[in-house]
């Protein structure tokens, strides 16, 4: 049986040398993407819509643990507190995708009856 898991991974590249699209085209795996001219690490804490070839193409289209969520490093029991607020933000960005997934589901079927009485 194929196993799959999605993995979110930030990518860097050189714009003028590297069509990202293309690389991801012709790489068939990541251990293949590994040899090509581009860097990533993992996108830890993410939440993304990826449209075509899975690219997330704008900054609004994507949120992720950082900034204004986190809290200084100095703070007393910090990673104890970090361990908590990750743990509710995935809570919350989970229930959001059910949320977003059950809203679609409504939309395509009105549209889906929509398309189909206008034929």
């Amino acid at each position: 049986m194929l196993r799959m898991k999605h993995v979110l991974l930030e990518v860097y590249f050189d714009d003028e040398r590297v069509k990202l699209e293309e690389v991801l085209t012709h790489t068939s795996n990541l251990e293949e993407l590994m040899y090509k001219e581009v860097k990533f690490t993992y996108a830890d804490n993410e939440l993304a819509y990826a449209g075509q070839k899975g690219i997330v193409y704008n900054i609004e289209d994507m949120a992720g643990f950082c900034g204004d969520m986190e809290i200084e490093p100095e703070e007393e029991n910090y990673e104890a507190k970090m361990e908590k607020l990750i743990e509710a933000w995935q809570e919350i960005a989970v229930r959001k995708i059910d949320e977003a997934v059950n809203e679609y589901m409504a939309v395509k079927d009105s549209i889906l009856a929509e398309f189909d009485k206008e034929n």
